[in-house]
């Protein structure tokens, strides 16, 4: 949201609140209201699930802060469907206005429905799901069937070891040998998270379709991260393999209705600079984000190298490559194109290695990480 990099804030953890290190004024959409734009918070953007205080609030922010409250907070009849996090889930549909992602989709409707102002706008919409503890009405739950999931068969034949990722990145004695009914459930939770962030998604959509923005509103639909589902014994998000660095990112133009899918490595600090120059609103200074506006236009931005960062460990994607330097020196290099579980560590002797961690050495240190 500022188009800097983690070491260039500071900010490693949830802990370190980037508000309390650096003034509110660096988000790129303060550039839009600072330039006319009708901003309009919604939900988990900033990280955290509740509005921010206000006097950053009403630095970024041209309208009230929305707290739809986290969590079940009055009396519904529940079940549990077990698996990680025990599934917690409702039984009745008239209760599914205690979900944060049910109000922060009803208040972005809301808005697209009331919203009367000459100015054009700039609306946040943030959902919680599917991060945990993947409570949902019973019915996303129940469109999962247990039997229907199966582990890849890769799988079964273990991973590589690494002294650091093995000490660091938990693994789940529930998820080692071969059991696989507890995986299952809690994979259906997982799913069942995913599924009611896209229903409310949908309902958004919709309601913007309907309105009288839908021919001159760009959508861009992101997450954080990703998660492991179950490989290499691990069910978190903290990690630099391919599942927790790589995320979905739409960007819809409504004068651009023919669909394109990029297959090149971008990164969400290239969000900031996107929306900038879609906006003609000049660039981040010093930022190494790209706009990826050429993309939109059916053209390319040429070869890149995406790092990914946690603490002062660094991995890059680069073409079906993906490299692990972790704090230690030692490295994990994989061949995603027929390794995509990253269960088969290629090793230093591998011819494109060295050439691989020059990339990524040279990568971390433009990025801001002394390596």
């Amino acid at each position: 949201m500022s188009g800097r990099t983690t070491h260039e804030l500071e900010v490693f953890s949830n802990k370190h609140n980037v508000f309390e290190r650096h003034d509110p004024r660096i988000m790129w959409p303060h550039r839009l209201k600072d330039n006319g734009y009708f901003c309009s918070s919604g939900g988990k953007v900033h990280h955290g699930h509740s509005p921010l205080p206000e006097p950053v609030h009403s630095i970024l922010y041209s309208d009230h802060q929305k707290d739809f409250v986290y969590g079940v907070r009055r009396p519904v009849r529940t079940t549990h469907f077990g698996g990680y996090k025990n599934g917690l889930a409702t039984l009745d549909a008239k209760d599914d206005d205690i979900f944060y992602d049910t109000r922060s989709a009803d208040s972005a409707i809301e808005f697209l429905t009331t919203y009367d102002g000459q100015e054009p706008f700039y609306r946040e919409v943030g959902f919680h799901s599917p991060h945990t503890p993947w409570a949902t009405p019973a019915r996303f739950k129940e469109m999962y069937p247990l039997w229907k999931f199966k582990q890849p068969e890769e799988w079964a034949n273990g991973y590589d070891s690494n002294r650091y990722a093995d000490r660091r990145f938990h693994r789940f004695k529930e998820l080692r040998n071969g059991r696989t009914r507890w995986w299952k459930k809690s994979v259906r939770n997982y799913y069942s998270a995913y599924s009611l962030v896209d229903d409310q998604l949908g309902q958004v959509w919709n309601a913007l379709k309907a309105s009288r923005f839908t021919d001159n509103t760009i959508v861009i639909i992101l997450a954080d991260h990703g998660f492991h589902l179950g490989n290499k014994d691990r069910l978190e998000k903290s990690s630099l393999w391919e599942q927790v660095a790589n995320i979905p990112l739409i960007i819809h133009l409504p004068d651009h209705p023919k669909g394109q899918t990029v297959r090149d490595p971008v990164s969400t600090i290239d969000i900031g600079p996107t929306v900038l120059d879609l906006l003609n609103l000049g660039k981040i200074n010093n930022s190494v984000g790209r706009s990826l506006r050429p993309y939109l236009e059916d053209k390319k931005l040429g070869p890149r190298t995406i790092p990914t960062f946690f603490w002062q460990n660094a991995s890059i994607r680069q073409g079906n490559y993906r490299l692990i330097r972790y704090s230690d020196a030692t490295t994990q290099l994989y061949n995603l194109e027929n390794d995509f579980w990253q269960l088969n560590d290629l090793g230093e002797n591998h011819p494109d290695h060295t050439a691989l961690r020059n990339d990524l050495i040279k990568t971390s240190r433009e990025w801001g990480m002394a390596i």
